[in-house]
């Protein structure tokens, strides 16, 4: 009798605390994302997927985003990714790798059937894997994809014609696959460890037919290899050997990085694969503070390069940029190269109140007060009741 009791009380404890957990404050919960339904006709199913929107999207609704499409995405990847992206565009903490990534995580009903080129149940020496029955229709999923998901994207989310798939194992196949049948479906490609062996590489001997002809691919391409020696050494030859022909393809512009990750297996190169994948990819991206607070003028070529090596229309991001400046002016006491650099932000956002508030503090730094008033009277004009620019112009003006 004592030991029910016990129960019940522990019960009762328990229902009390997951009560007070769901009443909790909505500001209280950390929320990475959202999942959604989709019908495909072309699947003739549902599939669910998640999106991760990153942190200036609600606050900059003029702007849009590259997206990257995370195959395998259950919530594990999905977190996974969106913990990475997060982390690697940090403008605040002078973090900023790469673009600001919407992430569509796609959930599996069957990988095996969706990520496979071919029907086939080989593997490597065997040619007798029942699991492997249903495969074949990549094709299929990579038609969902481009004719289904993302028109549901593009219409509900803000984006550029650029997007980017991730993909593991066979999901890395997948991206080979969409790379070799439908080049213009993706601009860049994060594969990790992709299935070499697929129907006795299937995808190196196809890779040859096309890649030797192709000279008009626009694409970013990283590739990682784990560590499967052990395993089988045809995995890292046949890993290899395709990134050659990327490496003798004459498209102008193409770009393949290989990385091999000697210390990790099949399973355990995910996380790294994905950090050193997406610094790869968006290299040209990366804005260098000790660059700009030696030279601000290499601003002046950003957008130019992003355009030429991302593809991208892009500027140099107003947060960071800013951030950079003030390290100028305060932490490295240089005043004329904060200005500079506080001048090329006006230049890019031009309908900024805090660029041109930031200016105003650099032209007060350098005893500059009639171009610190310019500054101020610009944000009156975009702000009529600004506050806090009165308030300062009336100080410059006493």
């Amino acid at each position: 009798m004592i030991k029910q009791i016990r129960t019940i009380a522990l019960i009762l404890v328990a229902l009390v605390l997951s009560i007070k957990a769901f009443t909790q404050p909505s500001d209280s919960l950390i929320v990475i994302g959202q999942r959604h339904t989709i019908h495909s006709a072309i699947l003739k199913e549902n599939r669910t997927y998640s999106v991760y929107l990153p942190e200036s999207y609600q606050r900059n609704p003029g702007k849009s985003y590259v997206v990257a499409y995370v195959l395998d995405g259950e919530r594990i990847k999905f977190l996974e990714v969106a913990g990475i992206a997060q982390s690697m565009h940090s403008a605040m903490n002078l973090k900023l790798q790469i673009p600001e990534l919407i992430l569509v995580s796609i959930e599996n009903i069957d990988r095996t059937r969706d990520f496979t080129p071919t029907n086939s149940t080989n593997y490597l020496d065997r040619d007798d894997i029942a699991a492997f029955k249903t495969s074949g229709k990549a094709t299929n999923f990579m038609q969902f994809i481009e004719k289904e998901l993302m028109p549901e994207i593009n219409k509900n989310y803000r984006t550029v014609p650029q997007s980017m798939i991730i993909g593991h194992s066979a999901g890395g196949l997948f991206g080979l696959h969409c790379l070799l049948e439908n080049p213009d479906l993706f601009s860049y490609y994060l594969l990790i460890d992709p299935a070499w062996f697929w129907d006795r590489n299937y995808i190196g001997k196809r890779g040859k037919e096309i890649l030797a002809k192709k000279k008009d691919l626009k694409a970013r391409i990283f590739i990682a290899l784990a560590n499967n020696l052990q395993d089988d050494k045809r995995h890292y030859e046949w890993g290899q050997e395709f990134y050659q022909l990327l490496k003798e393809n004459k498209s102008p512009d193409l770009y393949a990085d290989l990385k091999y990750f000697d210390d990790e297996k099949h399973l355990t190169v995910t996380v790294p694969a994905t950090y050193y994948g997406l610094r790869s990819i968006f290299r040209p991206f990366e804005i260098d503070l000790n660059e700009v607070t030696k030279d601000p003028g290499v601003l002046a070529n950003y957008s130019a390069t992003m355009k030429k090596e991302l593809f991208l229309d892009t500027k140099p991001d107003e947060r960071f940029v800013n951030t950079i400046g003030y390290v100028a002016l305060h932490d490295r006491q240089l005043p004329d190269i904060a200005v500079s650099i506080f001048e090329i932000n006006t230049k890019n956002y031009p309908e900024s109140l805090n660029v041109w508030d930031s200016l105003a503090d650099a032209y007060l730094a350098k005893g500059y007060k009639d171009k610190a008033r310019k500054c101020y009277e610009t944000i009156l004009k975009l702000s009529p009741g600004n506050s806090q620019a009165k308030k300062k112009l009336e100080a410059l003006n006493k």
